[in-house]
C-alpha cells in the first residue's frame, strides 16, 4: 500500500508500506497488521508478527528554543505468526529479545517517517498541530506562530513498548 499526501492541490509526497504503517500507528488508525521483520537471531531469515495498538498512541508537542519537540509514546501488542524453528519460544529470554528488537525496529522506522514528513514533505500529515492549537490564547496567536512552516524544524523522540507473545506456547501444553 502506498499513500499519497496532498496539501491543497499539491502532491507533497508518498509513503511506502512501512511508512504507511508508521502513519497509522502515530495517528491511532492502526487496527491490526502483519509485519515481516528481520529475525533478530538470524538476519538471513524473517519473522512475521501480527500487531495492533495496545492503547492509543500518546503524542505531545512542546517547544524548545522555539522549535517543535514532538514526543510519541506507542504501545503495541501482538503475536508471533512465524519464526525459524530453531528459536525456542518457550525460553523467556527469546521472547524478550524479540520484543526488544520489535521496539527498536518500530522506533527507528517511526522516527524516519516523522523526519520525512518534516524535512522532505514539509507538511504536518500526522496533524500534530492539533496538540499545539490549545496552547494559544487566540486564533491570531496561532496564525502568528506559523505552525506549518515551523513544523519542518521539528525534532522527535519515539518510545515504543511492545508486548509480543507466541501462540506457539499454547501448542506445547
Amino acid at each position: 500500500m502506498v499513500l499519497l499526501f496532498l496539501c491543497g492541490d499539491k502532491l507533497v509526497g508518498e509513503l511506502d508500506n512501512v511508512e504507511t504503517l508508521c502513519h497509522l500507528i502515530i495517528t491511532n488508525k492502526l487496527e491490526n497488521a502483519t509485519v515481516i521483520i528481520p529475525n533478530p537471531f538470524d538476519f538471513n531469515s524473517t519473522i512475521s508478527v501480527y500487531i495492533n495498538l495496545n492503547k492509543k498512541t500518546e503524542n505531545d508537542v512542546s517547544f524548545i528554543n522555539g522549535y517543535p519537540y514532538i514526543e510519541c509514546n506507542v504501545n503495541i501488542s501482538g503475536d508471533i505468526l512465524s519464526i525459524d524453528e530453531s528459536v525456542d519460544l518457550t525460553d523467556p529470554s527469546a521472547l524478550q529479545t524479540i520484543n526488544s528488537y520489535v521496539n527498536t525496529y518500530l522506533e527507528d522506522n517511526i522516527t524516519s517517517y516523522l523526519y520525512k514528513t518534516a524535512k522532505e514533505f514539509k507538511s504536518d500529515i500526522a496533524n500534530f498541530g492539533q496538540y499545539v492549537l490549545p496552547k494559544y490564547a487566540t486564533w491570531e496567536d496561532w496564525i502568528a506562530s506559523d505552525w506549518l512552516n515551523n513544523y519542518q524544524n521539528s525534532f522527535f523522540t519515539v518510545n515504543v513498548n511492545t508486548n509480543i507473545q507466541s501462540g506457539y506456547l499454547f501448542n506445547k501444553i
